[in-house]
């Protein structure tokens, strides 16, 4: 009863569109991981537990929930990123407008239009008056925040897998270089041909084929090089 006709969590909403306005003040980042430190801190307690390792991944928004848990905790051993965004959200709406006019569905004038669209909507999700007016700009502010300093500043084991059809995922493709740069050589990646976000397979005409997962292949590599 409180998820909308897409299975996403909305909460007592007025409109049954939205998500109510007391979810919107607690998407955000920095809540979700304290929310995962505490749950972990009680995990070590139990008898049950084997605290030898903690390995923490994370898919998409995830990545970025595992990414500060990561450098927060400093049990974990391992860091899983799936579809991972190094360079935070925002950036991804930029890119489109810009992939758009480079394919001709739009042209470079209306790009250009859009583009400062997101820098001006970026501008509000930065600005505590207009997040305290409209509490849903809190989520793309936290989420908005670049990860590769992050990963980089994670000594321990890295692995990123990600699809060559994604757009959130594109500049996966320079993070070798930057840990290359940095004399770093704990980062395990993947790169998926033909695959979008949740990796299903994508023809040539981008047309996404759900009937074509990747999910148990990619999670499969993922789990042998955790107890390599």
């Amino acid at each position: 009863s409180e998820l909308d006709n897409q299975y996403s969590y909305i909460g007592a909403s007025s409109d049954h569109k939205t998500p109510s306005i007391a979810f919107q003040k607690a998407d955000y980042l920095e809540n979700y991981v304290s929310r995962a430190l505490v749950v972990l801190k009680f995990l070590r307690k139990q008898k049950w537990a084997d605290n030898s390792k903690l390995i923490v991944a994370g898919h998409s928004q995830g990545s970025k929930v595992a990414s500060y848990i990561a450098n927060k905790d400093k049990h974990v051993s391992k860091l899983g990123l799936f579809s991972a965004n190094p360079y935070g959200r925002v950036d991804e709406l930029v890119r489109n407008y810009r992939k758009q006019a480079e394919r001709k569905e739009i042209s470079w004038e209306e790009a250009n239009k859009q583009i400062e669209k997101q820098y001006q909507f970026y501008r509000d999700a930065n600005d505590p008056k207009k997040i305290s007016k409209y509490p849903f700009l809190l989520a793309w502010k936290s989420f908005s925040e670049p990860l590769i300093d992050d990963w980089l500043s994670f000594n321990k084991p890295i692995y990123m897998a990600y699809g060559t059809n994604d757009l959130s995922s594109d500049l996966c493709d320079l993070v070798p270089l930057l840990f290359i740069g940095n004399k770093k050589q704990n980062l395990t990646y993947k790169r998926y041909l033909n695959l979008e976000h949740n990796f299903f397979e994508v023809d040539s005409a981008g047309t996404v084929n759900h009937s074509k997962p990747h999910w148990k292949e990619v999670m499969s590599s993922f789990v042998k090089w955790t107890i390599e």
